[in-house]
């Protein structure tokens, strides 16, 4: 009899042992703090979040230093990733093809005195142009090869002061010629909000002065 006690006696302290256990992996499995924030999302921008393509979308910029630095442009079409645009400088029109991509912003077609453009990416258009307009990732040091000069953007941070507001938080893009420079400024969700052409004693600028993002 006193052997059957001292046997049931170790029985219920396994089971005692066995419960706690239950109970610590319960608690080690359920955090008592439940009121810890979520980490914040990381936003990742992409080259096309700071060139807006959307058909119908459309900017004007005042020019200084040349009489055609003043322009218009517009979105006209789009299929896919490509889109189609048309710029007016009061000289000329141009009509250009525009593919986004990930990492990329990149002008494909390029064709100029045309007055009258036609719905080109329902036709079997033919590629004449390479030029990376914005090329990711987004940040200081960043470089590419353009078609007339080296780009890289330069700032991430920049403020811009024009007739359609005021615009922080811009990229810079630096074009380094052989003979000028060229700086773009990009603001996400409106697209180029100023371009300056030094070439020696002379700056031509064009600066945005009113736009509309379908």
């Amino acid at each position: 009899m006193k052997r059957i006690s001292i046997i049931m006696l170790f029985i219920l302290g396994l089971n005692l042992i066995g419960g706690c256990q239950t109970a610590t992996n319960n608690q080690s499995n359920n955090p008592t703090d439940t009121n810890q924030p979520a980490p914040n999302p990381v936003v990742v921008n992409l080259p096309a979040d700071y060139y807006p393509l959307t058909v119908g979308s459309s900017w004007e910029y005042e020019g200084a230093g040349n009489e055609f630095a003043s322009f218009t442009r517009k979105v006209l079409f789009s299929k896919g990733n490509m889109t189609q645009t048309t710029e007016d400088n009061g000289g000329t029109v141009a009509t250009r093809i525009i593919e986004t991509t990930d990492n990329a912003v990149k002008i494909v077609f390029f064709a100029g005195e045309d007055y009258q453009p036609k719905n080109l990416l329902d036709t079997n258009f033919t590629t004449n142009d390479n030029d990376i307009i914005l090329q990711a990732p987004l940040k200081v040091s960043t470089s590419w090869a353009g078609k007339d000069a080296n780009k890289s953007i330069i700032a991430i941070d920049a403020l811009v002061d024009t007739p359609a507001g005021k615009f922080d938080n811009c990229i810079k893009v630096k074009f380094a010629g052989q003979n000028d420079t060229i700086y773009q400024y990009f603001k996400k969700g409106v697209g180029m909000v100023k371009q300056e052409f030094i070439s020696g004693n002379t700056t031509v600028t064009s600066t945005l002065k009113r736009y509309e993002v379908k």
